[in-house]
Order: structure tokens, then sequence, then C-alpha cells
């Protein structure tokens, strides 16, 4: 890591699916093979993990088409969605991302999938990127 707050690696690639069966399918038959399906009722979403080299591909259905993920999908079809990087101490890297001028889309952290605590920065400053700060929880941060 390269300091306090600063991003570290790529943690996953979120791409958005309208069907998480018919993606899943796909990548199986490219011979990759999902380690973990949930429902992150909190955010109305079914997700899959596929494991990527030292990152993952996490697939993301929206179960609702008026909240941010379905109007999303509605607005910009399938594709990718996010980046998550990780970091260290995601209160500092919210201070540093503010300090360099970026839109925060959220100002505090939330909880994330596998313990995880997550924040997301605006894709306005980022060259229309949306990406997402990842603390992983400290006995399975990489």
């Amino acid at each position: 890591m390269n300091g306090h707050g600063a991003p570290g690696g790529l943690v996953h690639l979120g791409v958005i699916v309208r069907r998480l069966e018919s993606a899943e399918a796909i990548y199986g038959r490219l011979g990759l093979r999902p380690t973990e399906r949930a429902t992150v009722d909190r955010e109305n979403l079914r997700i899959t993990f596929f494991p990527a080299g030292s990152a993952e591909i996490e697939l993301l259905e929206p179960l609702t088409r008026d909240g941010p993920l379905g109007r999303f999908l509605a607005a910009r079809g399938e594709g990718i969605h996010h980046v998550a990087l990780e970091v260290p101490d995601i209160e500092e890297a919210l201070v540093r991302a503010r300090a360099a001028g970026v839109r925060l889309i959220d100002a505090v952290p939330r909880a994330g999938a596998r313990g995880s605590r997550i924040a997301f920065l605006h894709p306005e400053a980022l060259h229309g990127l949306l990406v997402e700060l990842v603390e992983r929880p400290r006995d399975t941060a990489r």
C-alpha cells in the first residue's frame, strides 16, 4: 500500500447484467467458476463473484428498476459499472479524495460485501469511471 488511504490493488471489476444466470453461464463457458453468490437486500441486488487473477469480476443484477442500479441498467445497458480499489483506511481515502477535488457519492463509508466497508467516488472527476473504495476486514485483507 502507498500510505494511509492511498489505493492499492484492484479488488474487482463490477459488471451490471440483466439476468445473473445468463451471465454466469457465459462466464462459466469461458472456464471461470463462481466463488460466491449473494443477495444484497439493502441494495435490491444479486451478485456473483468470479476469480480473475489477483482480482475478481463481480456480476450485478438489479432486482428493481427504480433504484440506482436499475436506473443505470435501463439508461446504459449491460457492461462495466465500476472499478473497486482496495484502501487500507477508507476514512483517510475519503479525506484524500475530497482534498483532491473529487466529488464523493458516499461521504461516509457504508457496509459492503464480505464484511468490507465501501464508498463510491463520482465518475465526473474520474473521466467517467465510477470508483468504489474498499476497506476489507483486517483478517481478510490481502
